[in-house]
C-alpha cells in the first residue's frame, strides 16, 4: 500500500552541506576562487607558512586515492588534483582552464592547464587523463565513480585538450566525477598500493608516509599557482584513541581532528577556540532485503513506521543533523522528495500483524563502530516494540565491504556521502544503482525509473522523474532513510580557509592565524 509522506525535507532543516552544487551554477577558475577567498574577514589575520598538524582516526589508504575514502580525507586533494572540483559557487578549474558542453549535453570538451608539473618535474599532458580514467575503470580499482566513467568515451584531442562523450547528460554530474578522479602520474602509479611513489601535481608533496602512523606533506615550491599554498607543512598523525585525539587538540599539540563520533566532536568544540565542522553530508539508511522474512512489503513500511529518527539524531549524533531526511541534495528541483513515514509503532504493529510476521527475525549488519552500534540499539528497540526479532550482525569494515559487495549483506546499516545530485546519486550510490548494487534489486518497475532520472539530466523532465522515483523508492521500503548528519571535523580557530570538498580537505588555502 503507498504511505503517505510526512517528515522534513532536509532543505528546510539542515544546512550543512559545505558544498553541493552542479555545472549549471557556473565555472570559476582556481585563480578566481582563491582572490574571493583571500579578500575573506576569516584569514585577515592570516600569516603565510607554518605547519598544520591533523589528528585522524583511520590510517592513510594510499591506494584507494580514487575512492574518495575517509581515510584520505586530510590529505589527498593536497596531493593529487583532479580537471575540474566541486566548490561552493560552481565548478572550480583546476587542471582544466575551461571546457565547453554540446547543446545536447552529451559531449564536454575540457581545455587542459599548460606548464603544470609533477612533483617528479614531468610535464602533464592528456596522456596522464588517459591513464588516469583507464586505472579507475580496471576491474580492482576502488572508484566511487567506476559506474559513471565506463558509460563515457574520453579521448585526448590535443596535447591540452580531452573530448568526453557520454550517452547521458553531462551537467549533472561532469564536475562531481571529475573531482572523484584526481589525475595519477602514469610513471610513478604503481607506487600507490605501498605509499612508495605519492606523486602528484598538488599544492603539496609527501615528505613522509610511514604506513599505519603518518602522512606529512610538504609545500611543493614548483606550484603552478603563485602564492599558493600558504601553509609550509601539513602533519596527518593517526590517532585511533578518540581520548587522546581529544587531549592534543586541547593542549594544542594538533589544530584539526577528524574521525571521532559527533558526540565526542561536539563536546570538544564547545570546550573553547575551537569549531565544529563538516567535512561533506553523511546519509544513513537503513537497507533491507526484500527476500525471506521481508518480502512482505508490509513488513519493510511496518519498519519504517516503527524507527524514532528524531531519538536517533538526538542521542546518537548530538543533535547534529536532520531525521526524516531525503536522500537527494537540497539543490535538486522539487518534486523531487522522498521522506520516511512518520513514526507510529501503532501502525507499524498493525502492519506486522497483517503479513503474519510476529516474531519475523531481522538480522542487521553494521561495521563494528560506535555510532553504528548506538544506532543499532535503538532500532533493536524499535523493532522489538513492533513484534520483530532484530540481531546483530557487527564485522571489521573489510569484511562488511566485501560482504556487500557479494550482494551478501542481508539487512544492513549503511552511511555514505550525500551526492551532489541525484543523476549522480542513483549511478554511484551502492544502496541505489543498478549495477553492483549492493542490495538486491528485485522491485519490478525500479529500473526504468533510474534511467529516466539519468536520462533527464538537469533538463524540465528532471523534477518529474525525480518525484516519480521517489514514491518509488518510499512505497517499496528498501532504503529506509534515518538521518542526513555532518561527517564532524573540530578545528582550532587559528586554523582559517578549512574548506573540504567532495574528496576532501581543499588545502591550497589553507592557513594559519599564528
Amino acid at each position: 500500500m503507498p504511505l503517505s509522506r510526512r517528515g522534513r525535507s532536509v532543505r528546510n532543516v539542515l544546512a550543512l552541506t559545505l558544498v553541493s552544487v552542479t555545472l549549471a551554477g557556473g565555472c570559476r577558475s582556481a585563480v578566481e576562487l582563491a582572490d574571493r577567498e583571500a579578500t575573506g574577514a576569516d584569514i585577515a589575520n592570516c600569516v603565510d607558512g607554518g605547519t598544520l598538524v591533523a589528528a585522524v582516526a583511520q590510517a592513510p589508504v594510499p591506494g584507494r586515492v580514487l575512492a574518495g575514502s575517509a581515510a584520505n580525507v586530510m590529505w589527498v586533494r593536497g596531493v593529487f588534483e583532479p580537471l575540474l572540483a566541486v566548490g561552493p559557487d560552481g565548478p572550480v578549474e583546476l587542471l582544466a582552464t575551461g571546457y565547453t558542453i554540446s547543446a545536447d549535453d552529451r559531449t564536454a570538451v575540457l581545455r587542459l592547464r599548460e606548464g603544470v608539473r609533477f612533483h617528479t618535474g614531468r610535464a602533464f599532458t592528456a596522456q596522464d587523463v588517459l591513464y588516469t580514467v583507464a586505472r579507475a575503470l580496471e576491474p580492482s580499482s576502488p572508484s566511487s565513480v567506476k559506474a559513471v566513467l565506463s558509460r563515457w568515451d574520453v579521448r585526448a584531442t590535443g596535447d591540452h585538450e580531452i573530448t568526453i562523450t557520454s550517452p547521458a547528460p553531462l551537467t549533472p554530474v561532469l564536475a562531481s566525477v571529475l573531482d572523484n578522479t584526481p589525475i595519477l602520474d602514469r610513471e610513478t602509479a604503481a607506487g600507490l598500493e605501498d605509499g612508495s611513489a605519492l606523486v602528484g601535481t598538488g599544492p603539496f608533496r609527501v615528505d613522509r608516509f610511514r604506513p599505519g602512523a603518518e602522512v606529512s606533506l610538504v609545500r611543493n615550491d614548483d606550484y603552478w599557482q603563485t602564492g599558493l599554498p600558504r601553509l609550509d607543512r601539513i602533519d596527518n598523525v593517526v590517532v585511533p584513541d578518540t581520548t587522546a585525539q581529544i587531549a592534543a587538540m586541547r593542549s594544542g599539540r594538533t589544530q584539526l581532528a577528524y574521525g571521532m563520533t559527533t558526540q565526542d566532536a561536539d563536546t570538544l568544540a564547545r570546550s573553547g577556540r575551537m569549531e565544529l565542522g563538516s567535512t561533506q553530508n553523511i546519509l544513513y539508511a537503513l537497507v533491507l532485503d526484500p527476500r525471506g522474512p521481508l518480502a512482505d512489503v508490509r513488513v519493510r513500511q511496518a519498519i519504517g513506521h516503527a524507527i524514532d529518527r528524531e531519538r536517533i539524531v538526538a542521542q546518537v549524533f548530538a543533535g547534529q543533523g536532520a531525521p526524516d531526511a531525503e536522500p537527494w541534495p537540497g539543490a535538486e528541483p522539487a518534486p523531487g522528495s522522498v521522506s520516511p513515514p512518520g513514526w507510529d509503532p501503532d501502525r507499524a504493529r498493525e502492519l506486522v500483524r497483517e503479513a503474519g510476521a510476529e516474531g519475523a527475525a531481522v538480522p542487521v549488519t553494521i561495521i563494528n563502530n560506535p555510532q553504528l552500534q548506538a544506532t543499532y540499539q535503538i532500532l533493536a528497540n524499535n523493532l522489538t516494540e513492533i513484534g520483530l526479532r532484530p540481531s546483530l550482525v557487527a564485522l571489521t569494515a573489510p569484511d562488511y565491504q566485501s560482504r556487500l559487495a557479494a550482494g551478501d549483506g542481508g539487512n544492513y546499516l549503511s552511511f555514505r556521502a550525500q551526492s551532489e545530485t541525484a543523476s549522480l546519486l542513483v549511478q554511484t550510490n551502492p544502496d541505489y544503482r543498478l549495477r553492483g548494487a549492493h542490495r538486491p534489486v528485485t522491485q519490478p518497475g525500479y529500473a526504468p525509473l533510474v534511467d529516466a532520472v539519468v536520462a533527464a539530466g538537469a533538463g524540465p523532465a528532471a523534477g518529474p522523474a525525480l518525484g516519480r522515483l521517489s514514491d518509488r523508492i518510499l512505497d517499496d521500503a528498501v532504503v529506509q532513510n534515518l538521518v542526513v548528519v555532518p561527517g564532524p571535523v573540530v578545528r582550532s580557530l587559528d586554523v582559517q580557509a578549512a574548506t573540504f570538498g567532495p574528496s576532501g580537505l581543499l588545502s591550497r588555502e589553507t592557513c594559519m592565524t599564528r
